[in-house]
């Protein structure tokens, strides 16, 4: 696409077209880059003349994410950086070791990595990473299964594949072929949002849609879900490594 758009500090929106999109949208991920999804077949007048009507959201919206990443630093992966589990703030905590492997553990309010004493500071700082995201992703896979498991008993969907993804600004899907995909970085958010996220795609399996019927069946073991929807939207900053 020829079409070029930027946001308020300059920086380039991302386009994507969808077959599924019935309308255009824009998001915005926690590190401030702005996507417009659009449907298939929509053209670049429409879709500037749709940009230029929601500048002023834009704006906002970046600033805000600005705002807040200014309230919690890009992580420098050494002792002392924050992470959330479960919606919980975690202080990292690295210690040197004897042993080769890395390994990490959740004590209290603290997220323990043991670290292989020789190891050097900038191969130290990736290893820490990588461990992080391992040790997240692991976790977010247990969890998810678990609550898949749990409310999918109270609507007996069928589904086939789950998958785990690193998505920048969706959290889970559904697609026609009945596969479900979630975004591991869920397990830093509090149990009650993973819920609602699992019980939205789990009801895509029974409307392809965001109807009334959908919402409906959203309600029958989540009637609180707007307050999910909306912790996600305000908080989502805080998951990201």
């Amino acid at each position: 696409m020829s079409l070029e758009l930027f946001t308020p500090n300059r920086n380039p929106v991302v386009f994507r077209r969808s077959k599924r999109a019935l309308r255009m949208r824009l998001q915005i991920d926690g590190k401030g880059e702005v996507t417009l999804v659009a449907p298939w077949r929509s053209n670049e007048k429409e879709i500037q003349s749709f940009f230029m009507r929601h500048e002023s959201w834009v704006v906002k919206h970046v600033g805000r994410v600005e705002k807040l990443k200014a309230l919690r630093p890009a992580p420098r992966y050494q002792s002392g950086d924050t992470f959330y589990y479960f919606g919980e703030p975690l202080a990292l905590e690295v210690s040197p070791s004897d042993l080769k492997r890395p390994s990490v553990r959740v004590r209290e309010n603290r997220l323990c990595l043991t670290l292989h004493k020789e190891v050097g500071k900038q191969q130290g700082v990736l290893s820490v990473k990588k461990t992080i995201r391992e040790f997240y992703r692991k976790k977010a896979e247990e969890v998810i299964r678990d609550r898949l498991e749990h409310f999918n008993a109270h609507y007996g969907f069928h589904f086939n594949r789950v998958a785990f993804r690193d998505q920048k600004s969706r959290w889970g899907s559904c697609s026609r072929l009945r596969n479900l995909n979630f975004n591991w970085r869920l397990i830093m958010a509090p149990i009650e949002v993973i819920d609602y996220v699992v019980v939205h795609e789990l009801c895509h399996l029974g409307q392809m849609n965001h109807s009334p019927r959908f919402w409906a069946l959203v309600e029958q073991t989540m009637p609180d879900h707007k307050a999910h929807r909306r912790w996600l939207r305000e908080n989502h900053f805080m998951l990201n490594l």
